[in-house]
């Protein structure tokens, strides 16, 4: 059997017997860049910025900084030269777009743009004192949280950690960086959000249960802890875990999908029919609305930004960077171009500066690089993860690794009188691999177009294959730009294989569900989820967990546990 998750806390309350109330569950759904919390009858999610400071005292600040846009390890790092090229690629993609959907014209060059930018003087008006640094001087503040963190004044004794990055755990060499801090960290930033936010004292949970949205692709023992965290932790009475994708399709209302959710940090992609995910359709590619951002900063320093002064390392300005590219950025090739904007600084302690800004094809150029990733300049080999690449649990005896090494150790202990039996064992297909590679410029990214076709393509029912190719779901807040759908859809109608050309007519980018935030959109399927009668099979009570661990959780959740089960 494997060891049951050891914890120092004893068990004190079991799930509740009478009928489940919507008031009583929380659904969490924890992202990279922003938490989004609520009760299951809620009809928006709480959402705050998923960061935590802790006060630091006599200790030398040497971990990063709090800049989310910034790129390191394995993860990718910045190429001017890749930058460069890619912006090249798409100039000539988007010029071939729109001179193909008969939309060229005049528009206003580059140079053009520069020259006005250059000329901006800012008008200064006084502060109104609306926006102001977060109160530092009581001791009794030990970490902060969400928006107090970005609020931060500068060489303020805090320690800025976030938690997770790319769907992850955020596992680092550098101050909070192990496993234990950062659960330590989740255990805070959670239970003070939810005092917060939801008016829940934290010593009333274990009369609340919790609904925990995962990635599709998440690592299974970094789901494992997130589950103890609300179990032992927190101490819900019980969980209920699912996946991303699935609840999209939930809060979205739609039986099945070829869901895209494009977030901060990654993009995923995933079928879903008659609410089962495909595992061998998931794809991830880690690159999404951050590397946007960054790369719109890019363009824009290349036009005469005219705020010189903005700096990536305060948290004011990469919160205006991210508001001109929410304000700005499009995917509408018929919108004109060298329109005069303008916009705002707005920092504690300082008068109000306003700036004219001037643009060419510059909010148009950044989002292009969805479809033409090495626009956002990445050099890596993991930008792109497919279902093969699986996480393997030593605690877990149905792992499909600890399965095929028990059977190579039983043949090899098989013997007669000392004799070796040969037995023939035929390699399995799902033997692990580095890294799944889909031809050999793949390093660079992949379109996002493409991506979507690769894992329709990667269903094995062709009825299904149909069913994806009529209808994507574009969720998340990282492609949330005018435009977008109708442009996403040229572009799968362009590459749709001969033989499902009847479905071109038919086919539909669905980006606001429901005309809801498509950022909400897989918090509301949690929430629906949560109060089904079908899904009350699928709660987990923490003695159960105590008890059985990872066994009850492949069990009772709604999806297949193992993503490479089904290849054994």
């Amino acid at each position: 059997m494997p060891r049951p998750v050891k914890t120092e806390r004893p068990v004190t309350t079991e799930p509740v017997s009478e009928p489940i109330q919507g008031t009583t569950i929380v659904v969490l759904h924890p992202g990279s860049m922003t938490l989004r919390l609520g009760r299951a009858t809620d009809h928006f999610p709480q959402s705050l910025p998923h960061v935590i400071a802790r006060k630091i005292r006599n200790v030398v600040k040497t971990e990063p900084s709090c800049n989310f846009l910034s790129r390191n390890g394995t993860l990718g790092k910045i190429s001017e030269e890749t930058h460069l090229k890619g912006f090249q690629a798409t100039k000539s993609f988007i010029n071939t777009m729109r001179i193909s959907g008969g939309l060229r014209k005049h528009k206003t060059t580059s140079s053009e743009v520069a020259a006005y930018n250059a000329q901006v003087v800012p008008v200064e008006t006084e502060n109104d004192g609306s926006v102001s640094w977060t109160d530092t001087n009581d001791d009794s503040f030990d970490s902060l949280i969400g928006e107090q963190v970005l609020k931060l004044p500068p060489n303020s004794p805090y320690s800025c950690r976030w938690p997770m990055r790319f769907g992850e755990l955020n596992t680092h060499s550098g101050i909070g960086g192990s496993i234990s801090s950062i659960l330590t960290d989740l255990e805070t930033l959670w239970g003070k959000a939810i005092e917060k936010y939801l008016d829940i004292p934290l010593k009333d949970l274990s009369y609340y249960r919790a609904v925990l949205l995962l990635p599709d692709m998440m690592n299974k023992s970094h789901a494992k802890l997130l589950i103890d965290v609300i179990l032992n932790r927190l101490k819900f009475s019980c969980i209920l875990v699912h996946q991303e994708s699935v609840c999209g399709t939930f809060g979205s209302g739609l039986p099945s999908a070829c869901v895209v959710d494009v977030g901060a940090e990654k993009t995923t992609i995933c079928c879903v029919e008659d609410g089962i995910s495909v595992s061998s359709s998931r794809i991830q590619l880690n690159y999404g609305g951050n590397d946007i951002t960054r790369t719109f900063y890019w363009l824009l320093k290349s036009i005469n930004f005219p705020y010189k002064s903005l700096d990536v390392n305060n948290m004011f300005d990469l919160q205006l960077l991210q508001e001109l590219k929410e304000t700005f950025c499009h995917l509408s090739l018929a919108l004109p171009s060298g329109q005069v904007h303008e916009f705002q600084v707005v920092t504690p302690d300082k008068n109000i500066q306003t700036y004219k800004l001037r643009l060419g094809d510059e909010p148009l150029i950044a989002p292009v690089g969805m479809f033409i990733p090495s626009l956002f300049g990445i050099t890596s080999s993991r930008l792109i993860e497919t279902y093969s690449d699986v996480d393997h649990d030593p605690e877990d005896l149905m792992d499909d690794r600890y399965l095929l090494e028990k059977r190579d150790i039983d043949a090899k202990k098989s013997k007669i009188d000392g004799e070796e039996i040969q037995e023939c064992i035929t390699p399995p297909p799902c033997l692990p691999k580095e890294h799944l590679r889909l031809d050999p410029i793949r390093d660079q990214g992949m379109p996002l177009d493409e991506a979507i076709m690769y894992s329709i393509e990667s269903c094995s029912n062709l009825e299904t294959k149909r069913k994806m190719y009529g209808t994507v779901l574009l969720i998340g807040g990282g492609l949330s730009f005018k435009g977008a759908d109708e442009f996403l859809l040229k572009r799968l109608q362009a590459q749709l294989p001969a033989h499902y050309q009847f479905v071109k007519d038919q086919m539909e980018v669905i980006a606001r569900p429901k005309e809801s935030d498509p950022r909400n959109t897989c918090w509301k399927g949690g929430a629906v989820l949560s109060i089904l009668d079908s899904a009350q099979e699928l709660w987990i009570s923490r003695n159960e967990w105590n008890k059985y661990g990872v066994r009850i959780v492949r069990e009772r959740c709604g999806f297949q546990w193992s993503s490479n089960m089904d290849k054994l």
